[in-house]
């Protein structure tokens, strides 16, 4: 899986994606209908980080799984440019990502935060305090992996 997220988010190889992709929408299939949030939103990149890296993995893991789900796919913007968050421990992420993100559009009550892989759930958790500032009251958190707890 760790090579599957480095080919995917370093080298933006397709197949990778597509396997990824894949992958969280077999084990959302467990959800029932009325389980599922009614809008995702990607934990997205600073536009200029975005350009080095080619695309923002987040953002299309998320409409990828808006095609296959039927699951409107919202946009919110990352405000500050941010440090990477490798290497940092979990209060240092916290500060990193805080007040990062934006989202311009009033949510639904139910969305689905996006990433394509969670370490310590810092990014996730900026993106769903702005979520909820627009409006929405309970936020999922989907990532296509997360780190071992250990080396979190």
């Amino acid at each position: 899986m760790a090579l599957l997220i480095q080919r995917f988010k370093f080298n933006a190889d397709p197949r990778a994606g597509v396997l990824l992709v894949d992958l969280m929408h077999a084990s959302l299939q467990q959800l029932f209908p009325q389980e599922l949030p009614q809008a995702l939103v990607a934990v997205p990149r600073h536009p200029q980080r975005a350009k080095e890296f080619g695309f923002d993995q987040a953002q299309w893991l998320s409409q990828q799984l808006s095609k296959r789900m039927g699951i409107p796919c919202l946009a919110a913007r990352r405000i500050r440019s941010t440090p990477t968050q490798r290497g940092l421990d979990r209060s240092a992420r916290l500060r990193n990502v805080q007040d990062a993100f934006v989202v311009g559009v009033a949510l639904p009550p139910h969305v689905a935060v996006v990433d394509d892989i969670m370490t310590t759930g810092a990014s996730l958790e900026g993106l769903a305090k702005a979520c909820r500032i627009a409006g929405a009251s309970r936020v999922e958190a989907w990532a296509a992996a997360r780190t071992p707890l250990a080396l979190s």
